[in-house]
């Protein structure tokens, strides 16, 4: 689940705004002001901001909850790593940092478990790049650390969680948040609540893993990680109005691991037989004309009686492009990627993005994508 921003943008015109030097603003939150530090992006024709602060969070600014702005001409610049794990554990009092080549893991639970996120995600970053940049997609390293929130147990978790997700946090594992720029999880182990000792911790993580559930568990995590990694690294645009079915079908394509491979994956982009199900489910009942459907707006992902079935679809197209149309489904993502922030793409743009690139005729497409995954084994 990626947390996306409100809606009290959209519609809003906007223009990209020139201040070249620092830019410090004091926002109303609530009841209380805070001083935010960083680079002006956007400024809306009625006032508003969008503002990236040095620590890599997006603040979309309402005009009336911008109470003063100044600038100068000290260059902006983010935060360093240890300027930012200072902020993490300033933020939350009694976690640690575990730090790895690109991201840092902020934790309360065992080192153990800290160390293995570290280790998943620095597979999936490798796998992500490797797999995108050989395709000819052109990525940026991450402007800003990377980083990954995990508490010790799921009730702190949810408790966190509910201030960003209200009461969808309940039925979740963890979530990419594109306004702060973290993910945050919970450790699955439950060693830390129980009190266990780092050889308890290692013990129980192979324990998770060889448990049938456990590539779904997994799985999740990484969906939102390549979340994270999509709006860092150029693929995608934070805030910009990417279709649902190209950002969930990315997350899905890359989600699932090897957890027998000690660098988590073994063959990015396999068939993933969880969704592979799901969308054989959906066949029967599909309706004709359901891939227009997917491609003009983001309903059916926002109603819960319609989302399974969206994001299986979302998968299933994603993989029959990049299987079929590989080369197109690239040059594509780069058109997506120069959206701007806060402008929304009408319906009709979004069709005729998608046929610049696949092709006119939709009914034939339709057609040899159904044949595509009947065929399947």
């Amino acid at each position: 689940m990626v947390l996306r921003l409100s809606t009290v943008w959209a519609g809003v015109a906007a223009a990209a705004s020139s201040a070249g030097g620092l830019d410090y603003v004091t926002v109303r939150v609530g009841d209380d002001q805070r001083p935010i530090a960083g680079r002006v992006e956007i400024e809306a024709e009625d006032g508003g901001v969008l503002l990236l602060a040095r620590d890599g969070a997006l603040w979309a600014v309402k005009k009336e909850d911008l109470i003063a702005r100044r600038s100068d001409a000290k260059p902006f610049a983010p935060l360093t790593r240890e300027e930012l794990a200072r902020q993490l554990q300033g933020e939350l009092p009694g976690f640690r940092v575990h730090t790895t080549q690109h991201y840092l893991i902020c934790y309360n639970t065992s080192p153990a478990y800290a160390r293995w996120v570290g280790g998943l995600f620095e597979g999936l970053y490798k796998a992500f790049y490797n797999y995108w940049t050989r395709r000819g997609a052109v990525l940026h390293d991450p402007p800003f650390p990377l980083v990954a929130v995990v508490f010790d147990a799921q009730a702190a978790f949810q408790k966190h969680a509910r201030g960003e997700l209200g009461e969808a946090a309940q039925s979740i594992i963890g979530y990419y948040n594109l306004h702060t720029n973290r993910m945050t999880m919970y450790d699955l182990t439950g060693v830390e609540a129980a009190g266990g000792n780092e050889r308890t911790a290692s013990a129980r993580i192979q324990q998770i893993l060889s448990q049938p559930g456990a590539e779904r568990t997994v799985a999740t995590i990484v969906h939102e990680a390549t979340h994270q990694l999509a709006f860092n690294s150029g693929l995608q645009v934070r805030f910009a109005d990417v279709p649902l079915w190209v950002s969930e079908g990315i997350a899905i394509y890359f989600e699932t691991p090897n957890l027998e491979s000690t660098k988590g994956w073994r063959n990015v982009g396999a068939v993933n037989r969880f969704n592979l199900v799901n969308f054989r489910k959906y066949l029967p009942r599909r309706p004709p004309g359901s891939l227009p459907q997917l491609l003009l707006d983001d309903k059916r992902f926002r109603d819960p009686a319609a989302a399974p079935d969206a994001y299986a679809e979302a998968w299933a197209l994603t993989y029959f492009l990049l299987q079929t149309r590989g080369e197109a489904y690239v040059r594509y993502l780069k058109t997506l990627a120069e959206q701007k922030p806060l402008v929304d793409v009408s319906p009709q743009q979004r069709l005729a993005d998608f046929k610049r690139f696949f092709g006119d005729d939709l009914v034939a497409l339709e057609n040899e994508f159904l044949r595509y995954f009947r065929s399947l084994p």
